[in-house]
């Protein structure tokens, strides 16, 4: 009896890209995405039906919440305005970008700012402004106390509404724009609630790392070549993501693209479809070919 053996080929692409210091624009955010030719082309046989397959992807986890999305996108939630009764007391706040894990450091950098521009504070240690989640109620509640604010400061006022600001910071608490503006009135504590879907997970807990040799298809009304799904959440230390996740196997795709692929592109975008911008790190994306 004769028996024949079907030998699989295969054969290994690779993509790499680290964010370098000349990558990150003044904003402090820059995305992976990137694009290689290759210089000798990966040829696939003609008569082939090629199946593609991710062995593994690696990609950073430094994703601000707080950030200036300029020159990619227009949001920009690191900016506010304060000021108290006395005149011309007034000053801009630019939070510095990055991950903000809990609300009380927004207010921990707020009031940073606050005592380094001017004795508004009986005590730097003891500062009028905090901020807490409700995580019960999904909200966020901002405690104002003017009792903490030395003479002749009796009041104090938080703005950052994107009609006199150009802030998107009441987006992320959770604050529509008919409540951004917070006035404490002189010796009372007041607490103020967002009354919106706080968002402090700004590019969402997922990213979706798009790939050029991938076939399109659609999603709700628009068209994707989603290579990879990667959830970011539920992570509790500084990481790289790795997927798939250990003991999983990721999906084999039938490629239909071109037989010489002599070029490839890689997108890393939130679920809403906008670049997902990074700090810093790298993306490694390692695809099998097999016929």
């Amino acid at each position: 009896m004769l028996y024949l053996r079907l030998k699989r080929m295969s054969n290994i692409i690779e993509f790499y890209r680290r964010i370098t210091p000349s990558d990150i624009p003044a904003s402090g955010v820059t995305t992976l995405d990137g694009d290689t030719s290759l210089g000798t082309p990966l040829q696939l046989p003609m008569s082939s039906i090629p199946k593609l397959q991710v062995c593994a992807i690696t990609i950073s986890d430094r994703i601000p919440n707080v950030f200036n999305g300029y020159p990619y996108y227009e949001f920009n939630n690191t900016l506010l305005r304060v000021w108290t009764n006395v005149p011309g007391s007034q000053f801009d706040i630019s939070l510095e970008r990055g991950l903000y894990n809990t609300v009380d450091q927004v207010a921990d950098a707020i009031n940073a700012a606050i005592v380094a521009h001017g004795p508004w504070y009986t005590s730097p240690l003891q500062p009028a402004l905090d901020m807490v989640a409700n995580a019960v109620t999904d909200t966020v509640l901002i405690t104002i106390d003017t009792t903490k604010l030395a003479a002749p400061h009796t009041s104090l006022t938080l703005d950052f509404r994107k009609t006199s600001t150009g802030t998107d910071l009441a987006t992320t608490l959770g604050f529509s724009q008919g409540s951004a503006l917070l006035v404490g009135p002189p010796g009372v504590v007041n607490v103020f609630a967002s009354n919106q879907e706080v968002k402090m997970d700004t590019q969402g807990t997922t990213c979706d790392l798009q790939c050029s040799l991938i076939s399109m298809r659609r999603r709700n009304n628009d068209f994707v070549r989603t290579l990879a799904i990667i959830p970011f959440a539920g992570k509790s230390t500084i990481s790289d993501n790795v997927w798939p996740p250990a003991g999983q196997i990721s999906p084999m795709l039938v490629y239909e693209g071109s037989k010489s692929i002599k070029y490839l592109k890689v997108e890393v975008k939130t679920m809403d479809g906008r670049p997902m911008l990074f700090m810093s790190g790298a993306v490694h994306v390692i695809m099998s070919f097999s016929y």
